[in-house]
């Protein structure tokens, strides 16, 4: 609390000192609107990105980027971060329900989803605010300006955690002049209705406000068939004896479809500009995500039913399909379970994300910049773990996170040939998680009511410091090389254990109250260097070497039984260090947009996890080395004005040097290559990681008559097959696919108004981004989460 206290003081003086002596005023800079018609190269060509923290054209920036521009967000319907990663190759952000939240992957390398413990190797910034978490995939996105996705490492302007890319995403500023939207539309397969809307402008000569909100409502895309049923057995030696004895009864779904419930959020801007020189920003978001996450089983290796602690479940077809048969946890067994819900799954997910970011141009040569961050997460979900028609095993989970930083920033731009930026970076996460279990179908514990098995806890704080510089030196007029580093220190400390074991529970778990105290600080330096060439002005060509970093820290196994300790629970921090070589332009008079870009990177004790068996969990440990490389073409024509041609192809290998003790399918033996429940897979293909994919798509507005214009679109995506599992499972396999988006819409050429029919998925691929083996279940027992199936949409807008 000092710190955060601290660090928005920190702010106010520096607002305070800037503010002191000036005295010109400056009006914000209009708002940019969704267009309608009229697509011309200007408006391609001069895309505006801040991949170097400060705004460049796409085409000048030695940076692997993609930028998504507000029509392309508005045309795909992107409202949340797994959206953006279904358009833009190579890219995963996959909510899942269980550990850390989410799983944020770029090119392959990404940080295991199962661990609450584990930061992601790919950082989330939102209007300046750096989230690690990843929970933040499971946010709802609304009122974009644009959404950046930088691909590789980006140590040098973002810090830790972005070994493997930032997706940095900016919200709507207000405009010069009052102006707004609504817009609504209804989704017809998972039956979903929402609204979102925005207003803002000058409220006064100095001062600019914007507040905008969205709300949805979702029955959901998957059919849960589980019907009321009695336990397969119940007498004398029969696992469920203790909670038949008890009454407890199966009800079947608690819902009849998923992923169901509602998601809203709210955001208000304001931009104080008082001088020509001065300007300050602060921005507030609160999400409020009620939407029930799920995985929905299946199954390979030739099963035909799942199984449920030996049982035979007959009511799941156990395809890939969405129908799923899962019942809720009786309500007896989830007594006194703290967020257990009783028995029925849920998620409600509370998000807080603030920034103020303070820009003072000091004079012609120096400008001064503050961003302070604030974040806080509160979560709750549940779900039966066992993903059966027979409830056996059910987690219940909560998470408090918080965060606070503070950077500032004192950059040149001086006439001569070098100039530089400096800064420095802190900031503090605390987070708390607590997971209650039902592990183990045991009589009731008598002294307290409970059921459950046990309460496992953790609880850790992290601080880090940081100093980065650059400089740039303009050899000669159109050659620049900038070389640069990062020093970054973060000490953690951390108390985890079972705050609950039931009595009546497996001896093998550890005692309550006996718990981890541990502490550790890590340090690292990140240089890079980038020599840039730009033979014309629409030219750029460029060389890297960037590296990344993310610090190391303690795995929070769910089932905390006496074979973890202290030392075999702690994992090393992961590291990378690579080359990048890029190529872009503008050609054809402008109507011509290329990016390439060829790349190398090598991860060192690359951050994963392996299921450990006996305990039913998953555990972070590391991978010695793993290797990146490709390349990657991205197009963009305008023929004509009104008429868009894009294209983006890609290459990416994907694949582990070393790696002598990864974890192993369930049920494979040592003529299969599992030994100790460990095999090698050096050489072989990351998780996750395609090594094809691409999209081709056209835009073509025309006029219909003198007063209205029609738009068309259409996309195609494609993707080779990829393994799902960190264990790389062979029978758990994402096959190539390819999906299809298309979309019409009519308006007057004022922009006063829209409406849009908008088909998305329209081949209804089932496409996996995240598998892993069901607890309690036969091998060959999986659980996966999926993209959303085909959509067909209308939407209405309203400009003003």
């Amino acid at each position: 609390m000092k710190l955060s206290k601290g660090i928005f003081a920190t702010s106010a003086s520096v607002l305070v000192l800037l503010t002191a002596g000036q005295a010109a005023a400056q009006q914000a800079a209009p708002a940019e609107t969704v267009s309608g018609a009229g697509i011309d190269r200007a408006s391609i060509a001069d895309i505006v990105v801040t991949a170097r923290r400060k705004a460049e054209r796409l085409i000048d920036v030695p940076v692997a980027v993609s930028a998504l521009s507000k029509d392309v967000l508005v045309r795909n319907n992107i409202t949340s971060l797994q959206r953006v990663a279904e358009i833009v190759p190579f890219v995963t952000l996959q909510p899942v329900p269980a550990g850390a939240g989410g799983l944020f992957a770029i090119r392959g390398i990404g940080s295991p989803p199962a661990d609450p413990g584990i930061q992601q190797s790919v950082l989330v910034n939102i209007d300046n605010v750096m989230i690690g978490r990843g929970r933040a995939a499971q946010a709802g996105l609304f009122d974009l300006a644009q959404v950046e996705v930088l691909k590789g490492p980006q140590a040098l302007f973002f810090g830790k955690n972005s070994p493997a890319g930032v997706i940095s995403v900016t919200t709507a500023d207000p405009g010069g002049e009052l102006a707004g939207f609504v817009r609504g539309g209804y989704e017809f397969v998972a039956d979903e209705a929402y609204v979102e809307g925005a207003i803002g402008g000058p409220v006064s000569e100095t001062l600019s406000v914007r507040v905008a909100g969205r709300y949805s409502f979702m029955e959901g895309f998957i059919r849960n068939i589980a019907q009321p049923r009695a336990f397969p057995c119940s007498g004398a030696g029969c696992n469920f004896a203790p909670w038949v004895a008890a009454g407890a009864t199966i009800t079947g779904a608690d819902h009849a479809r998923l992923p169901h419930g509602t998601d809203w959020g709210a955001r208000i801007t304001a931009v104080w500009s008082p001088t020509s020189d001065l300007t300050a920003k602060l921005k507030y978001s609160y999400g409020d995500n009620k939407v029930v996450s799920y995985y929905e089983p299946y199954c390979g290796r030739g099963l035909t039913n799942m199984t449920a602690i030996g049982f035979a479940d007959l009511q799941s077809d156990c395809r890939f399909d969405r129908r799923m048969a899962v019942s809720a946890l009786p309500t007896l067994i989830a007594t006194n379970m703290e967020s257990g819900n009783g028995g029925k799954p849920y998620t409600d997910i509370k998000t807080h994300v603030a920034s103020l970011n303070v820009n003072w141009d000091i004079n012609d040569t120096l400008s001064l910049t503050s961003i302070s961050g604030y974040y806080k997460l509160d979560s709750g979900n549940s779900f039966v773990l066992n993903l059966s028609s027979i409830p056996a095993l059910y987690l219940a989970a909560i998470e408090r996170s918080t965060g606070i930083s503070q950077e500032v920033r004192l950059a040149s731009s001086y006439e001569g040939p070098v100039n530089f930026v400096i800064g420095g970076f802190a900031d503090r996460i605390s987070q708390y998680n607590n997971t209650s279990v039902v592990f183990t179908r045991n009589a009731v514990d008598v002294a307290t009511g409970r059921f459950y098995t046990f309460d496992r806890f953790s609880k850790f704080i992290a601080k880090s410091q940081s100093a980065f510089g650059q400089l740039r030196w303009d050899i000669v007029e159109g050659l620049e090389f900038a070389g640069g580093a990062r020093y970054t220190r973060e000490t953690r400390s951390s108390r985890d254990g079972n705050s609950y074991v039931n009595p009546n529970g497996p001896p093998t778990l550890r005692a309550a109250g006996d718990i981890f105290v541990r502490s550790l600080t890590n340090s690292n330096w990140s240089p890079e260097a980038t020599l840039t060439w730009h033979p014309s002005s629409n030219q750029t060509i460029y060389g890297a070497f960037k590296t990344g970093y993310k610090s190391g820290g303690f795995s929070y196994p769910t089932v905390l039984t006496r074979v973890f300790t202290q030392a075999n629970t702690l994992f090393k921090p992961e590291r990378s260090k690579g080359f990048e070589l890029g190529y872009k332009a503008q050609l054809l008079d402008r109507r011509l947009i290329v990016q390439a870009t060829a790349y190398s990177t090598d991860f060192k004790d690359q951050q994963v996890s392996t299921f450990d068996q006996a305990s039913v969990s998953y555990i972070v440990g590391n991978a010695a080395k793993s290797r990146v490389r490709g390349v990657e073409l991205q197009t963009t024509l305008t023929p004509a004005d009104g008429l868009q041609l894009r294209g983006n192809i890609g290459y990416n290998d994907a694949h582990y040097l070393s790696y002598p003790r990864g974890g192993c399918p369930a049920g494979f033996t040592a003529a299969q290559g599992c030994v100790g429940g460990f095999q090698n897979l050096s050489g072989r293909q990351l998780p996750r990681a395609p090594k094809w994919q691409g999209n081709a798509g056209f835009t073509y507005d025309f006029p219909v008559s003198q007063d209205f214009e029609v738009e068309l679109n259409g996309d195609a995506f494609y993707s080779s097959r990829s393994l799902l599992q960190d264990n790389l499972d062979p029978f758990a396999v994402q096959k190539s696919y390819v999906k299809l988006n298309a979309g019409i819409s009519v308006g007057p050429q004022d922009n006063k108004w829209k409406l849009s029919l908008i088909g998305r998925n329209l081949t209804d691929k089932l496409v996996a981004r995240y598998s892993n083996d069901i607890a309690g279940a036969a091998p060959g027992n999986y659980a996966g989460t999926h993209e959303r199936p085909r959509e067909i949409v209308i939407e209405g807008r309203f400009n003003f």
